[in-house]
């Protein structure tokens, strides 16, 4: 009698903490997963697979509050003037809000522009837009974190 009661507890527990956690663990996923697709594809200098996360009317404020587009911000990764060393996203926090989510994270980047050394760390916004079951990135800014 003891064994079918603590079954049905256990399967409770379990299948209440599922709905309780489920949107918000999985957006949270799904946004780390993207963030480190993004990271990846830069830290690889591979301007077609950034290309594939970034919407069309995509648009990114730099940390010097210049505001680019796709094409501008591909252009000197293709020309090979950018090249990442290394990219990596942490403290990512995400929140949803039905086919947009909201990203903030922080960027440690290592970094050359032609000779000028960019590397830093950055707070980021990214915006990004589900479409056909696809995150894409819309917006996205970054601004230096002090030392």
């Amino acid at each position: 009698m003891k064994k079918p009661v603590l079954t049905a507890l256990l399967m409770m527990t379990v299948i209440s903490s599922a709905f309780g956690q489920t949107r918000e663990s999985t957006d949270q996923q799904a946004g780390q997963r993207f963030v480190d697709a993004f990271a990846e594809a830069l830290q690889h200098n591979d301007a077609a697979a950034v290309d594939l996360l970034l919407a069309p009317e995509y648009r990114y404020v730099n940390p010097a509050g210049a505001v680019q587009t796709k094409e501008d911000r591909l252009a000197p990764m293709k020309s090979g003037d950018l090249k990442y060393t290394s990219v990596k996203y942490d403290e990512v926090d995400v929140r949803r809000y039905g086919e947009i989510a909201v990203v903030i994270a922080r960027a440690t980047v290592n970094a050359h522009l032609k000779a000028e050394d960019i590397s830093g760390q950055f707070r980021a916004t990214l915006v990004l837009r589900q479409s056909k079951g696809q995150w894409l990135l819309v917006s996205s800014q970054a601004s230096t974190i002090a030392r």
